[in-house]
């Protein structure tokens, strides 16, 4: 079974947020930047969307 990048995206997301909560987008994005300083820039944009989807499923709970 493949997974696409997506699926993986939303996988580490979700997986984040069960496992920080409320600090979950927060290690995202420490995660995004510390792959910046390090020069692994596809890292760093696939960390900023793992940021960005986590960011959504937190506004999405508050709406539930």
């Amino acid at each position: 079974m493949e997974v696409s990048l997506e699926q993986a995206i939303e996988i580490h997301a979700r997986v984040l947020k069960k496992r920080a909560g409320a600090h979950a987008a927060r290690k995202a994005r420490e995660r995004a930047e510390q792959l910046a300083r390090a020069g692994d820039h596809e890292g760093h944009l696939v960390w900023i969307r793992v940021f960005e989807t986590v960011e959504t499923l937190i506004r999405q709970e508050g709406q539930a």
